[in-house]
This record gives C-alpha cells, structure tokens and sequence, in this order.
C-alpha cells in the first residue's frame, strides 16, 4: 500500500505555496505520495480543493487518492482529515507545528498518512537528509531550493496564465519595476518603499526611459497614493479591494468571488514575477515569493528587509522625521 503526506492549506497564497514546496521535496525524498488539500474556506466557501483550480502540478494528488484508514500522524487528524487546520486550531487550542503537523526532518514514519501543516517552508528542518541523491540541495540556500522545486514542479492554470500574459502585452514596457506593497495587515513602511523606488527610477531612466511601475498591493488607500506620485509610468490590474480596508484572502464575509479573489492575486504574484525589477519585503510571503519566482536571471531585486543595514534604517527614519 503507498504512503502518503497530506500538505494542508493555510493562510495566503504565498504561505501554502512554501508548504506546499517543503510537501513536494519531503514526498520525493521520503517516496510517499503527495496530497495537497487547500479545502479551507480562504478562498472557497464550497469546499472545492483550488489548489487544482490555480496550479498544475504532475506530482501532485487530490484527497481523494488518499485510502480509509486510522493510520494517521499526527493522531489529532485521526477522522479529521475533512477538516481545515483554522478550524481545529480554533477548536482546540493546540499548536500547529507541535501537535497538528509532522516533523518533515524525520523519514521514521511508520503511518499511512502524515500531515504536513505550515505557515511557511521548513526547508531548514529538512537540511539533515540531503545525502546520497539529494546531496546536491547540501550547500544551496533555501532560497534556492524552493525556487528549483517550484520551477521543476508548478506550474499556473492555462486560464490564469494566459490573463498574465495579456496583461503584459497590453501594458507592460521594454523595462518593468516591479512593486509589492502589503499594507492591510502587514503595514510595510511606505516611506521607505517610495525612497528606494525613488533610487531605482533614477538608475534606470536615462537607459530605460519608457519605464513603468507595476504595483500589486492589497490596499486601494494606497494604490491611489502611488498612482498619483507616479501617474505616468505606474500601472495596475484591476482586482476587488477590501471597503473596509482588510485583508484581501480569508474574507468571505466583504468579499462576492473568493476563487476569482485568489485568480487576483495568482496574476499579480506572475506579473511581479515577470518584471526586470523587483522591489519587496520578505516579510511577506506573496513579495519573498514573487522574487522565488523571477523568470529573468539578470533581475536586479531589492529586499527592503534583507538588503538594508541597521545605520541604513535610522538614517532614513531620521530623515524622514526631519521632513515632516
């Protein structure tokens, strides 16, 4: 009979898209089956699995595959498996990675079914079974093995990849920055987004000066503010925003379509993906993966997180207090 493990969906696109690479590796190492169950009501209320909806990916199964059986680790899952990990953590009070997720460093498992459930990758977990074979992943970054596992095994619907495509015909220049601004409820700081754009403008004009500006935010607030700061070169898609200002993902109760909500979102992350600049904060896992997820090797990415020193950060504060 096969193994399986179960990686369940949780949060933002960016999030399930990093458990479900740590899914994809760990299957391939361990030879169980992967079974990804994005069956959670963040983006469907009809409890369709969109994982299928929003991707292919070959080595991937649906629920369905997986048999009848108590063997199931970690135990809490047992006849649970119907179940989001949002509603057994609320349930509960038990925690995800302790009590409602499998230990992706251990190959032991003597279960049919593990569950893998994570807000974001465990590459690192991982690191202590890149031998024989997958040795090669020894002295990669995690960085890069989740960019070559997502390059080799996932890839968008032909729907949603042709609405990126027509995009850029329509709109996109011979030189793109691109720009994501998470500000719902992960307020990245804009004035420090606005003086590095600002910095990269100035790099690019003279030898690219039929450049744009593609933005992808989840705040309409300040999607205006940069449209009128940048009205010559920023361009947008058109998607729903939040009235009252929340979360674009897990809001069934403002938002009418949460399929095409997460559609959205998927075009903004492979536009972002697309450009020939790309600034970001890591902390956000849509912009972290957006970089992952780059097609052109000479891209020059700016990380307002990871690239800035500490002086860096106080002066600019500093400087930004002065002005006002």
């Amino acid at each position: 009979m096969a193994n399986y493990i179960v990686v369940k969906g949780t949060s933002g696109i960016g999030n399930r898209v990093f458990a479900v690479a740590t899914g994809i590796l760990y299957a391939q190492i361990s030879g169980r089956q992967l079974v990804v169950d994005w069956r959670d009501g963040s983006y469907s209320t009809t409890g369709t699995n969109l994982f299928f909806r929003y991707f292919d990916c070959p080595v991937a199964q649906p629920v369905e595959v997986l048999p009848v059986t108590d063997s199931i680790y970690p135990t809490h899952w047992q006849n649970q498996l119907h179940r989001s990990l949002g509603s057994l953590l609320n349930e509960s009070g038990l925690n995800c990675d302790k009590d409602l997720s499998c230990d992706v460093s251990r190959l032991d498992y003597p279960e049919t079914i593990i569950v893998f459930s994570a807000y974001t990758h465990k590459i690192s977990r991982m690191r202590s079974l890149f031998t024989g074979e997958y040795s090669r992943f020894a002295n990669l970054t995690n960085r890069e093995i989740i960019k070559l596992v997502l390059q080799s095994n996932l890839t968008l619907k032909e729907d949603i990849r042709l609405k990126v495509e027509q995009f850029k015909k329509d709109y996109f220049s011979d030189y793109m920055i691109g720009v994501h601004i998470r500000y719902s409820d992960m307020k990245v700081p804009l004035s420090e987004i606005e003086a590095s754009l600002q910095k990269i403008i100035r790099t690019v004009k003279f030898k690219h000066p039929n450049f744009k500006i593609f933005v992808a935010t989840d705040s309409q607030e300040v999607l205006s503010l940069f449209k009128e700061k940048f009205i010559n070169n920023l361009v947008s898609t058109n998607k729903w925003f939040s009235p009252s200002g929340k979360r674009l993902h897990q809001n069934p109760g403002e938002c009418q379509d949460l399929i095409q909500n997460g559609i959205e979102a998927l075009v903004d992350l492979y536009l972002l993906a697309d450009c020939d600049c790309l600034l970001f904060s890591s902390k956000s896992s849509f912009g972290l993966l957006a970089n992952l997820l780059m097609t052109n090797n000479q891209a020059r990415c700016y990380d307002i997180d990871g690239e800035k020193s500490l002086l860096e950060r106080v002066k600019l504060k500093l400087k930004n207090i002065w002005k006002s």
